[in-house]
């Protein structure tokens, strides 16, 4: 298990970088439809989010066009009927038709609707062109229904500067240097309190992989646990962690925690799922080869 200062982080391990080239992304479907803007704005994703349907509730995106994986936060307020600590989640609206019709992908970016009702959603975007994006949560009972906004995004091919996508490959360690640092194919969850189990420990890029568990008694219930990929500056380990973009997910009311999750970034890294506690990291680790 991880409990190290979260500030000023620097361990004997290694990885690789945070993520990939443009051929190493999985394409959100094998047949879809690319709509032009003035048809994503006719489906109801304009570049304005259209926040009709989360009224009184608010969003605001800085800009609706970036390159590959740059940083991009979009704030707003939810309506007062949603709750405190709901989780929002960002999907890609995948078309099958010219007239709106389609499917939304999730895309395991999420936000947590903090006390005050506001929220803040980093995102990183890898691939390229302009898709209908939507932001919210399902209802539960009989009759679920959506509540949420939608936007249009065009994500450029040309990566930022100093963007994950733009720096130089970082060192790569083997598996077995791996899993002497702690990073196992069976999840380390020694000092965790808790327990893990990891579906796969080989997946191809943009395929599911899913981590669940029961989290220490500490972490309480609605406390967002973070995934993060180790970054080294050397072979001999030193390096920082990194946010899988904003992949994340609570812990639930049980005390049990789930994620499924995409890795685009083909190879073997080390990764670490948990949260930041009185300046501490708490969280365990595991092994995982992209293909």
């Amino acid at each position: 298990m991880i409990r190290l200062a979260v500030m000023g982080l620097s361990l004997a391990i290694a990885g690789t970088a945070l993520v990939g080239t443009p051929a190493a992304m999985a394409a959100p479907a094998d047949k879809n439809v690319v709509l032009t803007s003035q048809q994503l704005t006719d489906a109801g994703f304009p570049k304005k989010p259209n926040t009709v349907a989360w009224a009184p509730g608010t969003a605001s995106l800085p800009t609706n066009t970036a390159a590959q994986w740059q940083d991009v936060i979009l704030t707003g307020k939810a309506p007062s009927y949603t709750q405190p600590g709901q989780l929002l989640t960002m999907s890609r609206f995948m078309a099958t038709d010219t007239q709106g019709s389609g499917v939304q992908k999730p895309l395991n970016i999420t936000a947590v609707v903090q006390p005050d009702r506001t929220f803040t959603m980093h995102f990183q975007l890898g691939f390229p062109g302009t898709w209908g994006y939507a932001v919210g949560y399902s209802t539960t009972g009989d009759s679920p229904e959506f509540v949420g906004f939608q936007f249009q995004f065009t994500t450029t091919g040309t990566p930022a500067a100093g963007s994950p996508a733009g720096k130089a490959s970082t060192v790569d360690l083997s598996g077995r240097k791996l899993a002497a640092a702690g990073f196992t194919k069976v999840p380390n969850v020694v000092g965790w309190g808790g327990t893990a189990t990891l579906s796969t420990t080989k997946a191809k890029a943009g395929a599911p992989v899913t981590i669940s568990g029961s989290a220490p008694a500490e972490l309480k219930p609605g406390t967002v646990l973070q995934l993060e990929r180790f970054v080294p500056t050397d072979k001999k380990g030193s390096g920082h962690f990194e946010p899988v973009g904003n992949v994340s997910t609570v812990v639930k009311a049980d005390g049990t925690f789930e994620l499924t999750f995409e890795v685009n970034q083909q190879g073997l890294y080390g990764y670490t799922l948990g949260a930041g506690l009185n300046e501490e990291w708490i969280g365990l680790e595991f092994q995982l080869k992209t293909t």
